[in-house]
């Protein structure tokens, strides 16, 4: 938040006229800082998968939105916690100024009512986003009904485009004004010799004082750090079955976490122990995880064994919550073509209750059973699963 010096009261009228105008010609638009909604289909011409998957990608992008006004409500409760702090700091500063501690504390009182503002804006995107993500329980005919009403629901969350700054519509209109064709200057039909000698005589004109550098302000809403752009939806495999009609599609494998035990540092060097890279998939109406390790280790299979069928996954999410994944199959390893490191895959069933936590929820740990018992590891790519889920549903 940025303290905001009072306005000259002749340009008081002038600038009020220019955002009153602006605002009658505003038109109602996407909003920059949420993810684009896809526009609602003709939902009787689809089939009944098509509907079920388009509520699926309907109910991500909701969550997309609901992520934005999380974000909004954090920032509102920093930058009101940093204004209370200064607050706080000037009162006990003898020195500080009553002008000092009067604009910080109309900062603050400003701080307040923004962060409450976004905590209600918050609360009614979570009630929309509930209500959306229960649909996916319903039957394609019962969406049909339903998914117009929520669309309405979302589309009433993104506010309108924000107003162009006062500072950038002065400096069009002045801009705009130096561009406009000057009058030609009266020539007189005969000057005087008097006059002509007092110009010839007269100084040059001062050269025109340097114009001061303008500062673009900081933006928190631009900070990549604070809002990473969106990664790009990378598929390995999108293909549909000639004979069954089902969809086979796969996203691109990432590193979800690596691990090594500083014990065995000194002799791994510059390599790791374990690196584990997941790819979410779906083959009809079945989503797989799928797990691969890979394990700098000549010993691996006499050490970790194998991962049977019917072996789990149980993950766990930042907000303390577990579940657990069932591997389809067994596999055994297979050995590296250094000779040295394994490579293991696992295959975990998500079911519908499985995808919707994943696609709201950040991951914390992972627990694998091996066959000679289990470990746990600390995920290093907390959105992963969920941005992929986004990935694999969005087309």
């Amino acid at each position: 938040m940025f303290l905001k010096k009072p306005i000259n009261a002749p340009l008081l009228p002038i600038i009020l006229l220019l955002v009153a105008l602006l605002m009658g010609a505003a038109v109602r638009g996407q909003h920059p800082d949420f993810p684009a909604l896809d526009p609602l289909p003709r939902l009787d011409s689809l089939p009944d998968e098509d509907v079920a998957d388009w509520a699926r990608r309907f109910a991500i992008q909701t969550a997309d939105i609901r992520e934005v006004f999380y974000r909004k409500a954090q920032r509102a409760t920093l930058e009101r916690e940093v204004l209370a702090e200064q607050l706080n700091a000037t009162l006990a500063d003898s020195t500080a100024s009553g002008e000092d501690i009067r604009t910080l504390a109309l900062a603050v009182r400003e701080a307040q009512s923004a962060e409450k503002s976004a905590l209600q804006a918050l609360q009614k995107a979570e009630k929309v986003l509930a209500s959306v993500q229960k649909m996916s329980e319903q039957s394609p005919r019962a969406l049909r009904k339903s998914l117009p009403k929520a669309y309405r629901q979302v589309q009433a969350l993104i506010p309108p485009p924000p107003e162009r700054p006062i500072a950038e519509i002065l400096e069009n209109v002045g801009a705009r004004a130096d561009t406009l064709p000057k009058a030609p200057a009266e020539t007189p039909a005969e000057a005087p010799s008097a006059s002509a000698n007092a110009a010839e005589a007269a100084p040059p004109p001062a050269p025109p004082a340097p114009k001061r550098p303008v500062f673009k302000k900081y933006d928190p809403a631009a900070d990549v750090m604070l809002n990473p752009p969106t990664r790009p939806c990378a598929l390995t495999a999108d293909t549909r079955d000639a004979f069954s009609g089902e969809r086979r599609r796969e996203v691109q494998r990432e590193e979800l976490f690596r691990y090594t035990n500083p014990s065995l540092r000194p002799y791994l060097q510059d390599r790791e122990h374990i690196v584990c890279q997941a790819a979410v998939s779906q083959n009809g109406k079945l989503y797989v995880l799928n797990l691969t390790f890979t394990i700098s280790d000549a010993n691996a299979k006499r050490a970790f064994g194998s991962l049977p069928k019917n072996s789990v996954a149980l993950l766990k999410f930042l907000d303390g919550e577990t579940i657990t994944l069932t591997n389809l199959r067994t596999d055994e390893g297979r050995v590296g073509d250094d000779k040295i490191t394994h490579i293991f895959t696992g295959q975990y069933v998500l079911d519908a209750a499985a995808m919707k936590k994943m696609q709201k929820s950040l991951l914390d740990k992972i627990r694998i059973a091996w066959a000679t018992g289990y470990e746990d590891y600390e995920i290093h790519q907390v959105d992963l699963i969920a941005r992929q889920l986004g990935c694999l549903l969005k087309g």
